[in-house]
């Protein structure tokens, strides 16, 4: 079975800027539960427990999540600030904030702010927990920049935490996006997050937004109310051009596109683009802000919140997002951001070998998936592993051997 010993050499420039935030013995259940998650399959303390070759119980790594004293919020910002110099060219460049949410179906009934959700997959009530998440999107790499758990306003109180509504966390993630300057941000979401305090977030910031609006939303255009079903059904019908415009996994799909620039409640002047993909029905209306934007650029800009939702994805599949199995809120909120961490932990594995090809990076990056990310770590740590036994080991046969095994 494959077990952590050491700190394995190529992830040292990883973890190197973070030691500074942990006190000595909070260091050694850090890297060694990011690690462990990074190679897991799943990501219960036991399981995790299981992997490390030391003697300390889960119920330390336990007590480590709820009761130690580290900013987990502010490691998960530094990690992607990080990120973000090893990607960063001197122009700048766009970079996207990306928002959304996210849920997790709980059996605990005791465990800390746990109630019942509406579980949009199964489209059932259940008892479960709610996550807010944002992410950077820069030059073709994913960055989680955070997660908040949802908290009612009936436990808030109880659990001595400020209630926040889901906009009101979003709203907090825009505000406190400490981001390089030269960087020209804009904030994607869907259409929970299309509303005044979100708008009005982001024009703080100097900021462009796009985020898809329901259809049954009003639009101010040449002094008449239009409901943007009913309205832009009969504009793209009249007015829509031909597009093709490529996804998230380059094939290229074909659009019918049509903008107009109006007024909506509580946002102010906007520029509302319709857009129907071809073979379907139903059009979708994206709201800006940036009135300058064609509407071929705010459709392509928009497809780029598909990877948050593949960031979800793979940190539920591959990283164990909703393993935890836990009561305290600490222990639940450190989970979450231990996974983000092992994420960047298994990003910055790829930028260091797309590096170390010497070839020209291009503006966008295409990196290697999560799974695979996943076996070139357990490479890594099970070369480190090897080199310990052969500083230990003296019978030439077993050593030969062990160098067999290392190379393979």
């Amino acid at each position: 079975m494959l077990t952590i010993g050491s700190m394995p050499r190529k992830v040292k420039g990883f973890f190197r800027p973070l030691e500074q935030e942990f006190f000595r013995p909070g260091w050694g259940h850090f890297w060694r539960l990011v690690l462990a998650i990074a190679i897991s399959r799943n990501a219960t303390l036991e399981r995790l427990t299981g992997l490390m070759c030391s003697p300390v119980h889960r119920t330390k790594h336990g007590e480590f999540l709820w009761k130690s004293r580290w900013d987990s919020a502010r490691l998960v910002r530094l990690i992607a600030l990080l990120l973000l110099r090893a990607l960063y060219r001197k122009d700048g460049g766009p970079c996207y904030l990306i928002i959304d949410e996210t849920q997790f179906v709980k059996r605990g009934k005791k465990m800390a702010a746990v109630g019942k959700i509406f579980h949009h997959a199964s489209k059932t009530f259940a008892t479960g927990h709610s996550v807010l998440k944002v992410c950077l999107w820069y030059r073709g790499v994913t960055i989680p920049w955070g997660c908040w758990l949802y908290v009612k306003k009936g436990d808030a109180a109880s659990l001595k935490v400020p209630f926040r509504t889901l906009v009101d966390l979003a709203v907090q993630a825009i505000e406190g996006a400490d981001l390089p300057g030269k960087l020209k941000v804009t904030v994607l979401f869907d259409s929970y997050y299309l509303c005044g305090p979100v708008v009005q977030a982001c024009r703080q910031r100097g900021w462009h937004f796009i985020g898809m609006a329901k259809s049954n939303r009003r639009f101010h255009v040449q002094g008449a109310d239009r409901r943007l079903r009913d309205y832009g059904r009969n504009f793209l019908r009249r007015h829509g051009q031909w597009h093709r415009l490529a996804g998230s996994k380059g094939r290229r799909t074909a659009y019918c596109l049509a903008e107009r620039i109006g007024t909506m409640n509580k946002l102010g002047a906007v520029k509302v683009v319709f857009s129907r993909r071809r073979n379907e029905s139903q059009s979708v209306a994206l709201v800006t802000d940036d009135l300058q934007a064609t509407a071929r650029d705010a459709v392509a800009t928009y497809l780029k919140r598909w990877a948050i939702e593949l960031l979800i994805k793979d940190e539920k599949q591959h990283l164990g997002l909703g393993d935890y199995r836990v009561l305290r809120y600490e222990a639940v909120t450190r989970h979450l951001h231990l996974v983000d961490c092992a994420y960047g932990c298994l990003t910055r594995l790829a930028l260091d070998g797309a590096s170390a090809k010497g070839a020209k990076q291009p503006k966008v990056l295409c990196l290697p998936s999560i799974s695979q990310l996943k076996d070139r770590m357990r490479q890594v740590v099970w070369q480190d592993r090897v080199e310990d036994v052969i500083r230990s080991v003296h019978d030439r046969r077993v050593l030969r051997r062990l160098e067999a095994l290392r190379a393979a």
